[in-house]
């Protein structure tokens, strides 16, 4: 599979990932971290863009095609149930249900959703989705970054679902297992809870990492530089991280080797700097274990069967144990890298176990999985109504002389057309005589056949108005009702016989001789039923100008169908000038 390239770009720090999927799993192909120095303009997209691209000259990075999130303060999700409805009508349903749920006005954001599934609610079928919003001026500044860095975004997703990625793909969840996942990010700790494998809900909380750091700063105090001050203060988290009791101990003058930064005059007090600290881990872990109690209540769930830490805080020395004693339960960090492939001797596997739970959000980007947010914007094609309004000055004229020259093509083909009607017209007069002369042959040969034809009686050339008889029996018979045979005779001759004309007969004149209509056919259904379809014949031939004295024949039952149905003969007087008649 290609290498998918996951890009985290926080507050405090850039995260790089690249992963290629393989047959023994995920393969671990880059790798790299790039801390934003603190004082420096986060705003300035310019600034941030140029630390991406020494990242991506440390790593060396070869592929342009990246996928990243969004993050600040102005992304917002929600969990909304709506009436179940198409697809093509769901989008504007949620941009309207959302817009009360923003803080901003619905047409300045990017909407996208995922849908969690389908719900009865009060026997309304519903669609269960988790919805996000973000401000496209937010969207814009992330997107002007990688570009400046000279990298093409392909995916623009938001944190939590990047996390829901890389929970399906490592925290190995177990069935209707209740999970909490803790992001404890620089400036916000996420809270996401999971039931299985599902997304259940999210929340942001503070305080969060560089709470902890300021407050070791205030421990230290204020006589250095606030670079200096910020860099101090963050070795010393890192090297003394969360005390479970409060040690008088003295931090050494030479700190950890990972950083050259030293105390050089005075070594510092571990209680002093606890106690700065107390408060603001006091306040985190009430925070978490109100959003713990709020998600049973709102989602009735007895009990958090584990709870995973995550983010650049969960590598803080006795954190998980310190989160574990607040909350009373099971804490555990989660490190997506800690078990991945890779090349060791590009990537160092120390780097991997100590600093991997920092990196879960790019690795859940870096993932090619279907739970995912596109806030990527559409690209607009090339001609839009905004260029077409601007272009139409410059259009007009050459749009009036396309249908001036389409009008002269028109008429061209016109006069062509009319020109070859008229050469046609001249042709067929030119023949007029040929066929006058014709037409007098055919003048004399209908002459002769008329004289021919007076020798005959006038019961030969009458014709029965077959027609007619037809369209009235259509009217007449019901739909439950089939005809096998329609025949009209001389009166009293029988319908089983042939009906032929013997040459002692031909010279006989039957002009206005009365003549019978004889009507055979079955008719399905019950007795009522094919009664009610007889009577209905019977009744339609007296109505008819064309027939009278209508009467049953015969009635016998068939059973050659497979449902009930009886034959029937009906006969009726019908006038007929001329002929014999026969069967139809």
């Amino acid at each position: 599979m290609p290498e998918m390239i996951g890009l985290d770009i926080g507050s405090h720090s850039i995260k790089l990932v690249g992963l290629r999927t393989t047959s023994k799993g995920a393969f671990l192909t880059h790798l790299g971290i790039k801390e934003i120095p603190p004082g420096g303009n986060k705003e300035d997209a310019t600034y941030i863009s140029e630390i991406l691209k020494t990242l991506v000259s440390e790593v060396g990075l070869k592929t342009k095609k990246v996928s990243l999130t969004v993050s600040g303060s102005g992304v917002n999700i929600q969990r909304i149930r709506i009436p179940f409805m198409p697809k093509a009508e769901l989008k504007e349903a949620v941009r309207w249900e959302i817009k009360e749920h923003l803080p901003f006005p619905v047409e300045t954001a990017q909407i996208d959703f995922y849908i969690l599934g389908e719900i009865i609610e009060e026997n309304v079928k519903k669609l269960d989705l988790m919805v996000v919003a973000c401000p496209k001026h937010a969207i814009d500044q992330t997107l002007s970054i990688v570009r400046e860095a000279g990298l093409q975004p392909i995916h623009l997703d938001v944190g939590p679902f990047a996390l829901w990625n890389a929970f399906l793909a490592w925290a190995q969840a177990k069935e209707a297992e209740e999970v909490a996942l803790i992001d404890l990010g620089a400036d916000k700790t996420g809270i996401h809870f999971f039931k299985g494998e599902n997304l259940q809900f999210y929340r942001e909380v503070t305080p969060a990492g560089a709470d902890i750091t300021r407050a070791i700063m205030d421990g230290l105090g204020s006589g250095e530089e606030p670079k200096v001050l910020y860099e101090k203060a963050e070795n010393i988290k890192e090297m003394l991280g969360i005390s479970l009791e409060g040690s008088q101990e003295k931090i050494p003058d030479a700190l950890p080797p990972f950083d050259k930064l030293r105390v050089q005059d005075e070594s510092i007090n571990v209680s002093k700097i606890i106690f700065y600290m107390r408060p603001i881990l006091e306040r985190m872990a009430a925070e978490i274990g109100r959003s713990l109690d709020y998600y049973k209540n709102e989602f009735n769930v007895d009990r958090i069967d584990r709870v995973l830490l995550t983010g650049g805080g969960a590598h803080l020395k006795n954190f998980s144990s310190y989160l574990q004693k607040e909350l009373r339960l099971p804490v555990e960090q989660f490190n997506p890298l800690r078990e991945i492939l890779f090349d060791s001797k590009k990537i160092d596997a120390e780097t991997l176990d100590q600093m991997g739970s920092r990196f879960t959000v790019a690795a859940g980007l870096a993932l090619s999985q279907p739970r995912r947010i596109e806030l990527l914007p559409a690209i607009e094609p090339i001609i839009t109504k905004a260029h077409i309004v601007k272009a139409i000055p410059i259009l007009a004229p050459l749009i009036a002389l396309l249908v001036f020259l389409v009008i002269i093509w028109s008429m061209s083909a016109q006069v062509a057309s009319i020109k070859r009607e008229r050469d046609a017209k001249v042709g067929k007069v030119a023949n007029i005589e040929t066929l006058q002369a014709k037409l007098d042959v055919l003048k004399e040969e209908e002459k002769k056949l008329k004289e021919e034809l007076s020798l005959f009686p006038s019961s030969a050339v009458a014709s029965v108005p077959y027609g007619e008889i037809l369209k009235e029996i259509t009217h007449i018979v019901p739909d439950n009702a089939t005809l096998k045979r329609l025949s009209v005779q001389a009166k009293g001759k029988s319908l089983k016989k042939e009906v032929q004309a013997s040459k002692s007969q031909e010279g006989e004149s039957q002009q206005d001789q009365a003549m019978e209509f004889h009507i055979t056919g079955i008719a399905f259904g019950s007795d009522i039923q094919f009664l009610t379809s007889l009577a209905h014949i019977i009744g339609g031939l007296d109505k008819s100008p064309l027939f009278k004295n209508a009467k049953l024949m015969s009635a016998d039952e068939n059973k050659l169908y497979n449902r009930p149905g009886a034959e029937f003969e009906i006969v009726c007087d019908v006038s007929i000038k001329g002929g014999e008649g026969g069967n139809y």
